[in-house]
């Protein structure tokens, strides 16, 4: 897979994750694709959306990426796997959870069209 491809879907994965474009949802709306759908870690499935009428509400959380990687299932779709450590500023709580996303070239911009966050106890 092409190098530069690779760490443009990590850099959008982890704009997703910073604090300003996750209250921002002009920018969420730009990312997400219309039909996207999301399975939570918290086990509920949410839409664009659901997305764009609650997260910009979250509490604020900063976002660790580890073990990030690609791979290009065609020409226009790849899929993004990698760890995240969370920490909700607030009450100090920490995870770990392993996330999964899928991004899609639709009239030649990336969007994504599928994310999972799964628990990891650690």
């Amino acid at each position: 897979m092409d190098k530069r491809l690779s760490n443009l879907i990590k850099g959008l994965e982890i704009e997703l994750l910073q604090p300003d474009v996750r209250k921002s949802i002009g920018r969420l709306d730009e990312l997400l694709a219309d039909d996207f759908v999301e399975f939570a870690s918290i086990g509920v499935q949410y839409n664009k959306k659901d997305i764009l009428d609650h997260l910009p509400k979250s509490s604020e959380t900063k976002w660790i990426t580890h073990d990030f990687k690609t791979k290009e299932l065609s020409s226009d779709t790849i899929l993004a796997t990698y760890r995240v450590e969370k920490h909700v500023i607030a009450s100090g709580e920490k995870s770990w959870s392993l996330r999964s996303s899928l991004w899609q070239k639709q009239n030649g911009q990336w969007k994504m069209i599928f994310h999972q966050g799964t628990l990891q106890h650690v």
